[in-house]
């Protein structure tokens, strides 16, 4: 009898291991799924964003953008309000709720006010790359700011992607201080340096309120914030194109909302490091969306640029995979 009964139990173990082990893969392989879904996504943002600026003006499109976005995360919301990240959002002191404004308007009202506008006179795929080097001068400024230790294989990332930038918004090498595109891509610089004050600000609220909810309430606050910005544009008003209808939706619903949920799922599972490494891909598919819908061309130049861009991405995302001080 005893020895019938540790049978059973061995078998048991055994097929909890197996449903456990079937379960991780399950796991693992939707989060690759999700990972390079939201890699798409964002890819294909700017150009979405290029196609609805013909009907919508640009802080108008940022602004219903988050709309969308609210709605379609509100349920998901509601639902965590009953856990105990609601009760931390709930718990949010006023000089949070300034910090949390402060950082909404950083990271979501002035970056895609300087994007959108950028977007006007700049290609997507210029745009795209610029962002790209966002890590990069987002570490440095950590650095600044909370002490991180810097190498010298970071100074040499650093002065790589400055340099990739520079080839990038000059488009031959040269900067022409009267062309549209270099006005477009100092926009475009503008909202890196945005999303860089928004790191700062965000860095000191992420250990206090959880991840969704925190994004959620910068959303929320940010609506009232871009009031300013887009009664300039009223006179511009009036009803978009099917087509461009369909793009801001997807904008709304597929870049800032479900690509938000696919990214935190991915990041829990994968890791931060191999899912930094699916997001260096995002200007590569710009550029290639960019060249094939919208006709866009991209200099050799630029190409070397956006070459230097990703290659200090990659090598300071390998270093920090293993806290390495080279």
């Amino acid at each position: 009898m005893r020895a019938k009964t540790e049978l059973l139990c061995r078998s048991r173990q055994r097929g909890e291991r197996l449903t456990s082990g079937k379960n991780d893969r399950t796991h693992y392989y939707l989060s690759l799924g999700f990972i390079i879904t939201t890699v798409l996504f964002w890819g294909f943002s700017f150009i979405s964003t290029k196609i609805v600026l013909a009907d919508i003006p640009p802080s108008t499109i940022a602004f219903l953008r988050q709309i969308i976005s609210i709605i379609v995360l509100l349920p998901w919301v509601l639902h965590s309000l009953r856990g105990s990240g609601g009760a931390q959002l709930r718990a949010v002191s006023w000089k949070d709720f300034a910090l949390v404004a402060l950082s909404g308007m950083f990271g979501i009202v002035l970056y895609f006010v300087f994007e959108n506008n950028g977007l006007r006179y700049t290609t997507a795929a210029n745009a795209s790359m610029i962002v790209a080097a966002v890590p990069i001068f987002t570490l440095f400024t950590e650095a600044a700011f909370f002490k991180l230790k810097i190498t010298w294989w970071m100074v040499a990332c650093l002065v790589l992607s400055i340099f990739g930038v520079y080839l990038v918004v000059s488009g031959s090498g040269r900067l022409d201080f009267s062309s549209a595109s270099f006005k477009g891509n100092m926009l475009v610089m503008g909202a890196m340096a945005c999303w860089v004050g928004y790191t700062i600000v965000n860095k000191r609220l992420t250990h206090k309120y959880s991840s969704m909810l925190l994004t959620f309430s910068q959303a929320l606050v940010s609506i009232f914030m871009f009031i300013p910005f887009i009664i300039p544009e009223a006179g511009q008003w009036r009803v978009p194109s099917g087509a461009a209808l369909g793009h801001l939706i997807y904008l709304g619903v597929c870049c800032s909302a479900l690509s938000y949920i696919f990214y935190v799922y991915a990041v829990k599972r994968l890791g931060a490091t191999v899912t930094a490494s699916f997001l260096n891909l995002i200007p590569v598919i710009t550029v290639a969306c960019g060249c094939l819908l919208l006709k866009e061309t991209v200099s050799m130049v630029q190409m070397v640029g956006m070459g230097l861009i990703l290659a200090s991405l990659y090598v300071i995302s390998f270093l920090k995979s293993g806290d390495r001080a080279v």
